[in-house]
């Protein structure tokens, strides 16, 4: 278990992944206009109640009229979360990492922090987490297939 700090001041303490945790990401809110675009498969590198870090194969803009959903499974529960990107960086050569702060209420947020404080005992406790839709295998690979399959898709389109 890594607590993340970075120089950074948090309200939440977050949790380094062991295994990148998938989710389907999607982009609900454009300048406070709903939007219907389909998700993508995104691997979240670490979380806390007041964010996550997550790396993909699409480019974005760091911007707080941009607001994701993120889906996926931890604990063996479901979970959704809201958030805006904060800030972006290149990953590897073909990829890119984003910091993204929730812009969820406090009783999500506490949620939030429950999950990630039962996977921080199970870490301590030497505990391999695998109630959740964590990814064990090479990142770099995972992203490169993912944008493969965006490829395939707007070719498909056409």
């Amino acid at each position: 278990m890594t607590i993340v700090s970075e120089g950074h001041q948090r309200e939440y303490f977050r949790l380094k992944l062991e295994h990148a945790l998938c989710a389907d990401m999607t982009i609900v809110l454009v300048k406070g206009k709903t939007m219907e675009i389909g998700s993508a498969t995104v691997l979240i590198e670490d979380i806390g109640a007041g964010g996550l870090l997550f790396l993909s194969h699409l480019k974005m803009p760091a911007n707080d009229q941009l607001v994701l959903q993120f889906e996926t499974e931890l604990c063996g529960q479901p979970l959704k979360m809201y958030g805006h990107v904060v800030r972006t960086a290149s990953w590897e050569q073909d990829f890119y990492e984003y910091a993204v702060r929730f812009t969820m209420d406090e009783v999500q947020h506490l949620e939030i922090n429950r999950l990630v404080n039962r996977l921080a005992i199970r870490y301590r406790q030497r505990r391999e987490a695998t109630d959740g839709r964590f990814w064990k295998g090479d990142r770099s690979e995972f992203l490169r297939g993912m944008a493969e399959k965006s490829l395939v898709l707007q070719a498909n389109e056409r």
